[in-house]
């Protein structure tokens, strides 16, 4: 009868979507079973995550190999982790974490250590002889995560084009999840139509979405309006509009620059009016760091001036840190926060912040990173622990789809087949 103790640790290094090197980390239990996960890596980060290590040896891979993220996995973390349970999840993120010892992850890494823990994850439902999921979830409740998918990216994720970060759709009227997944699919295909026909397509973002020239976000968010009802959707009720602003990424000197090709500058309370007015003028349901991280009494603000269905989403704000989540839900600046595992670097640790925003009654949606990969873990997670909605990029790149497809594989053993969480009722 197998101990289920682990047995092995292997770290190496592989690549992620952007063809950067990132870190892989394979759990082995007994020789018989075993997990392994590859980190992600993000283009947008709040000032808080924890630390992504890299050797900054500039004349490997330009500095981001990660020769000294492996070392410390084949060494270091097999020593602490060999003999150990891998059903004891707490355990070894809690020696992970005390191998680190700072409170950034700065020793051996962030992504040193979510590679870790997420391999174990694998490797104890392997050990089990079950999906992730199903190791996860034992309740009665099985549903698919309402997706939230790129169009069009800008920002960090299209380097010289509009400010706001991701456009994205949700269509909250969907009845299950294959059915969102066709309607995304004509709507994403019918906006690369449109944009390459007005030839205003530059290429593809980092996410999947098209990068396309606009002069303003006005002109984007009336594009994608006018798609969605080509497409033969009622907006609002169908499908709606959803935007990361990622305000982080364009603040300078205090203003906010809004334009990559004009200066123009805004101050906080000129985003705030400018923004109220998109959320009042457009189908948008949901908004990510509407403003910087220091700008959270804005945050309050328009939480408390937009229509009750907005979702006002800490990201950066928050970075799935408990301790941040609380004061910005004592500050009443937010009603939804986005969950990466990666932003905090166990899988207990993220864990941990889900439980808190269910505590406080905020909606959690759990989300990729602009650097993926194949490895598909994060849609396992979110059924395995009922997350509401997932938020993986658009809808093309194998890293993408390998998200959305293991979702469908998921969702074909329900008794309801392909049942998705209801949010909105317009």
């Amino acid at each position: 009868m197998s101990s289920k103790k682990i047995t092995n640790v292997i770290g190496r290094m592989v690549f992620d979507s952007r063809g950067y090197p990132t870190v892989e980390a394979e759990v082995q239990v007994d020789n018989n079973f075993y997990g392994a996960s590859i980190s992600p890596s993000g283009a947008s980060k709040g000032k808080k995550e924890a630390l992504e290590k890299r050797d900054n040896d500039d004349n490997i891979f330009l500095g981001n190999s990660i020769n000294e993220n492996v070392f410390i996995i084949n060494n270091k973390i097999k020593d602490t982790l060999v003999g150990v349970n891998v059903e004891d999840q707490v355990l070894i993120d809690k020696k992970l974490i005390e191998l680190d010892g700072t409170n950034n992850k700065s020793k051996i890494g962030a992504n040193t250590t979510i590679a870790v823990s997420m391999a174990s994850l694998k490797a104890a439902a392997a050990a089990n002889k079950t999906s992730i999921w199903e190791y996860l979830n034992n309740s009665s409740e099985k549903k698919l995560p309402l997706p939230e998918i790129q169009i069009i990216g800008g920002g960090a994720h299209a380097k010289g084009s509009i400010p706001i970060q991701d456009f994205m759709i949700i269509p909250n009227g969907a009845p299950d999840f294959h059915t969102a997944l066709h309607w995304v699919f004509k709507i994403y295909k019918l906006a690369g139509e449109k944009l390459f026909s007005e030839n205003k397509l530059y290429g593809v973002a980092d996410e999947g979405g098209y990068w396309p020239y606009f002069n303003d976000i006005t002109s984007v968010l009336d594009f994608l309006v006018k798609v969605i009802e080509d497409a033969g959707f009622e907006p609002y009720r169908q499908v709606s509009l959803s935007l990361d602003i990622a305000a982080n990424n364009f603040k300078f000197n205090k203003k906010y620059r809004m334009s990559n090709k004009k200066n123009i500058l805004f101050s906080s309370n000129d985003l705030y009016d400018y923004l109220l007015k998109l959320i009042k003028s457009y189908p948008i349901i949901s908004i990510e760091d509407p403003f910087a991280e220091e700008d959270i009494e804005y945050f309050k603000k328009l939480k408390e001036n937009s229509p009750s269905y907005l979702q006002v989403v800490g990201d950066d704000l928050v970075v799935t840190n408990t301790k941040l989540i609380k004061k910005a839900y004592k500050k009443n600046a937010i009603n939804s926060i986005l969950i990466k595992p990666n932003q905090i670097g166990t899988i207990t640790e993220t864990s941990n912040a889900l439980k808190l925003s269910n505590e406080l009654n905020l909606m959690s949606i759990l989300s990729a990173r602009s650097g993926e990969s194949e490895d598909n873990f994060i849609s396992d997670l979110s059924v395995g622990w009922k997350m509401k909605q997932l938020k993986v990029g658009s809808f093309s790149r194998s890293e993408r789809m390998s998200k959305w497809n293991q979702c469908l594989r998921i969702g074909e053993k329900f008794k309801d087949k392909y049942a998705m969480h209801k949010i909105w009722n317009f």
